[in-house]
């Protein structure tokens, strides 16, 4: 399993009104460094907890996927979707321009109306696009323009994304721990390419303000913040603060 964070939170779980007042700082000198403590604070129990604090959006990659998967980060809200790579993938065949619409391709077998392709350049996937006609055997035409030029020289390559149907799969987003997703009974998962090509984007995370995270992981983090304050150096977190952030930590039996 691979996980890329899509959407980072808006806002911290604590402001910085409450981290100077913790701190007992006036004036705005260190305003920079307390609000990047903040964040780092919240990362750190994040990491330590194994949850999400502040609404995120997270892509996680598998490369094959059982009936029952199991959602990191919790609290899970929701599952955005469910792509899975196909098989079916080429290589671009010659120069296609930014602004334009036109994907030239080796060939566009397997590729369908209405599909859904990514135009994958050294490894990163760069752009999602849908396919709006085809011409055999040449071209792709998009519903929308390229953003920018793809060439075979730059190793562009085509891959066709199955978008899963929602109605295709049961969500368990119970808080107290990591979310699930279940296929439903007598469904299986499409074929795919087996290789990170099962890919899940949910949303993790208490919800979309501070006072949504309960009161006793704000105040672990403002004690983070202030062991961070007094020792820049560390990365660590004091056992006192542990305690604090235990009863919600995800343990493995």
């Amino acid at each position: 399993m691979r996980l890329r964070l899509k959407t980072a939170p808006a806002v911290e779980p604590v402001t910085l009104e409450e981290a100077k007042a913790h701190l007992r700082v006036d004036g705005g000198d260190e305003n920079a460094l307390i609000t990047a403590l903040i964040a780092t604070a919240r990362m750190l129990g994040e990491r330590e907890t194994k949850r999400a604090f502040i609404t995120q959006t997270w892509q996680m990659y598998l490369d094959k996927a059982e009936a029952e998967i199991e959602i990191p980060k919790p609290p899970l809200q929701s599952i955005e979707s469910i792509k899975l790579i196909s098989a079916v993938e080429d290589i671009v065949d010659q120069d296609s321009a930014a602004a334009q619409p036109v994907l030239s391709i080796a060939a566009t077998t397997g590729f369908a109306v209405e599909d859904t392709v990514v135009i994958n350049r050294d490894g990163a996937r760069e752009e999602e696009k849908t396919v709006l006609s085809i011409q055999e055997g040449i071209s792709l035409t998009m519903t929308e323009n390229l953003t920018n030029p793809h060439t075979k020289e730059q190793a562009d390559r085509v891959e066709k994304y199955i978008l899963i149907d929602k109605s295709k799969y049961n969500v368990d987003t119970s808080e107290g721990n990591p979310g699930r997703v279940k296929l439903k009974s007598g469904g299986s998962w499409p074929a795919h390419r087996n290789f990170a090509s099962f890919i899940i984007e949910f949303k993790g995370g208490y919800g979309d303000a501070a006072t949504y995270v309960p009161e006793a992981l704000r105040q672990a983090i403002q004690q983070l913040i202030g062991f961070l304050y007094e020792n820049r150096e560390s990365d660590k977190i004091p056992d006192g603060i542990k305690q604090l952030l235990w009863p919600y930590k995800i343990l493995r039996i």
